[in-house]
Formats: structure tokens, sequence, C-alpha cells
């Protein structure tokens, strides 16, 4: 699975994990995203080409796409 963000237009992989990290993974994502305070940013989990969940600001809260 690869964690990925998308800040000037692209998504660009951030960093791979295995499935039994995802929620780890993306708990320390949402804090890293609201700390930035990147309002036109967002994240998303992928499983190969498939995106699995997805997180977008002011809240980022984590959703099943």
């Amino acid at each position: 699975m690869k964690l990925q963000i998308k800040d000037s237009g692209a998504w660009r992989n951030v960093l791979s994990f295995s499935a039994g990290n995802a929620a780890e993974v993306e708990q320390a994502a949402a804090v890293l995203l609201r700390a930035a305070g990147g309002l036109g940013t967002s994240m998303r989990v992928t499983d190969g080409d498939l995106v699995m969940r997805y997180c977008e600001q002011p809240a980022c809260e984590w959703r099943a796409k």
C-alpha cells in the first residue's frame, strides 16, 4: 500500500507500508496534514491502482473511497 499526497496538482508517493499498518499510517498522516495547515492539500491511501481511502482539509477525516 502507499500513502500519497496531492500538493501542486499531482499525486506523489510519500511512503509504502503493509496493510496491517494502515490505521497507524492514516492517523500519523492526518496529524501532519493538520499541523501543516495546507488547505489545498489532500492525502489518499492506495493499493496498487485502487484508491482505498482519502482525507482532505480542513478536518482530514479519513473516508472510504
